[in-house]
Parts: C-alpha cells; structure tokens; sequence
C-alpha cells in the first residue's frame, strides 16, 4: 500500500464577519474544516470570534498569502474587493447580483484571466443548480423563477417581473441566488424572474424552474434563519469540506 501523506492545510481568506461568514468562523474553530486554517477575515471593524481576529485595513489583509478567499459581505464587497481579491487568490462569492453590474463583471473577468484565479458563484440557499447547467447545454433552454422577499404585512403582491439582470440592479441584496442560478444557465439577459412581497407567512420561498430539450428540472426551497442558523453559510461549509475528500459527489 502507498503511504499515505496529508495534504498541507490550504489558507483560507474571508470577507466579511457578519451572519454568514461567523458561522463558518464557528466551524473552523470547533474542528469542523480539516484541512483548512483561516488566515485572515477581513471586515468593517476588528473584533474577535474564537481563535480568529478581523481586521478593517484592506492593505494588511491583502498583504497575506491566501489558497482561497470567500467573499460572504454582499454585492458591495465584492465591487470593492473582488478585483484584488482575485489578483491574488481564487474566490467565492455569494453576491452573484453584483455580476449584473457589466462594467464590475469585466473588471473581474480580465483579472482573473491575467493570473489565472477564478471565481466562482456559489449557489447560497438555492437548490438545483447542476440541474439548470445540464438544462442549458440546450441553447433554447427557458429558466424562470420566483422570489418571495421578506414576509411582511398584507396580502401576496408582485413587484417585479422582468429579467434576472434588472432584478439584481432593483434588489442587489435579495436576489444572489437568482443570479447565481441565471450565470449557471441561460445568462443575467435570458433568465426571468417574478419579485413578490408574500405577506404574514412563515417563511420566504425561492423556486426555479427551466425548460429544455432534456426536459423540466424544477426546484424549491423555503430557508429558514435564525441565531447561528444561516442556509448560505452551511452552503460554503459544505463546499469548504468537500474541496478536501478524496472522493465527492456534486
């Protein structure tokens, strides 16, 4: 038998420090992302989670060797940072409704092809997404989907409805996982999407749906949030742990 040798621990970047990047904070200091060490986060202010201290000076984080960085601040962040960040390291986002700004998607795109980082749209609290990818080998492939914000007072209404590249723009913080899913299918152009207001109900719903000459893939879940409880966070502790298996399905 070979001997077996581990591999070193890759040195992981966050940013942001808030309800999706402390959970995946809480992880790495409980032991639950071996083969990972968390180098620096950088964030609006220094504080302290565990073992792992932010900083607010873009310049000394920057400074720092990086295998990985994950953008989990939102759309704003990745404008800031997201060129530099790539420069430097492959990223994660899970701000995808920032790509919907051309001239930011350029700017990223002409980065990482001079040094050969990537970025990479993660799907957050959607489910489906290889689905939609298969679905869109199809050139005529029709992706759709619908978005419940909030709950909120009185009854169901629609706000929006219209293309997924104008919904990133009228609600750049509420609808990352309709981009996400968009860039994995027909593009931000194609992809339409219905905005409602839902009412007083429990929770918020997100569903896709795309048709093609492979046939219909559908898609639907209702994430819920809570104190220390954040769909898109255990969506990057997954993929966090997956990037160290040997063997993986996904």
């Amino acid at each position: 038998m070979p001997e077996y040798k581990p591999h070193p621990e890759r040195r992981l970047g966050l940013i942001g420090f808030g309800r999706i990047a402390s959970p995946v904070i809480d992880c790495w200091n409980d032991g639950g992302l071996p083969g990972w060490t968390v180098a620096g986060v950088l964030a609006r202010r220094s504080r302290q989670r565990g073992s792992v201290w932010s900083t607010d000076d873009a310049d000394a984080f920057f400074s720092k060797p990086f295998d990985l960085i994950i953008e989990a601040a939102g759309p704003s962040a990745l404008a800031a940072h997201g060129e530099r960040a790539l420069r430097l390291a492959d990223v994660w986002t899970v701000s995808a409704a920032a790509l919907a700004d051309v001239t930011l998607f350029d700017a990223l795109h002409v980065a990482g092809a001079r040094t050969g980082h990537r970025l990479r749209v993660m799907p957050g609290a959607i489910a489906g997404l290889d689905g939609v990818a298969m679905a869109s080998v199809d050139p005529a492939a029709e992706l759709r989907l619908d978005i419940d914000l909030l709950p909120g007072p009185g009854p169901r209404a629609l706000v929006f409805s219209g293309s997924v590249r104008e919904a990133a723009k009228r609600f750049p913080d509420s609808v990352n996982v309709a981009a996400a899913a968009a860039l994995a299918g027909p593009g931000l152009d194609k992809a339409q999407i219905n905005v409602y207001h839902p009412g007083p109900v429990p929770r918020h719903r997100l569903t896709l749906s795309i048709t093609s000459c492979f046939g219909i893939v559908h898609a639907s879940v209702e994430p819920l949030r809570g104190p220390g409880v954040h769909p898109v966070a255990a969506c990057l502790i997954a993929a966090l742990r997956a990037e160290s298996r040997s063997i993986w399905s996904g």
